[in-house]
């Protein structure tokens, strides 16, 4: 996404009306302190618009295994022990009625997976641990 071609039109409750090139879209958002997270494109952003300087925009698929922003685990596709490829998927979300794919950052053994289905997650809370 990038930003000379993205205009924010609107903001409506927790829903935003984005412009990109000549496409119009209605993005869902949660704030948080000052993060804004938000799903586009199947990838989860999170801008700090923190009082000063510029946004630092992240994508959650970086190299975590957090939860990106508050959310219902559905499935938890991994147990303790399984060895993963990078890129494999561990748990998914349902966050801004979207499901969000948790993926493995790196190659390795689970070591714990700290959610259970059907749990209410946070930001921030590590969802799966590698050995």
């Amino acid at each position: 996404m990038s930003d000379e071609n993205v205009t924010v039109v609107s903001v409506d409750g927790n829903e935003a009306e984005i412009r990109v090139d000549d496409r119009t879209y209605f993005v869902p958002f949660v704030v948080k302190g000052s993060t804004v997270n938000f799903a586009f494109d199947g990838e989860i952003y999170s801008i700090d618009v923190a009082a000063k300087g510029s946004p630092t925009r992240t994508r959650h698929r970086d190299h975590s295994t957090e939860a990106p922003m508050p959310g219902l685990v559905l499935k938890i596709l991994v147990k303790p022990g399984d060895v993963v490829k990078r890129g494999a998927p561990l748990v998914v979300l349902e966050a801004m009625k979207m499901e969000h794919p948790i993926v493995a950052p790196h190659d390795g053994v689970i070591g714990a997976v700290n959610c259970a289905e059907g749990e209410m997650v946070q930001p921030g809370v590590e969802l799966v641990s590698f050995q």
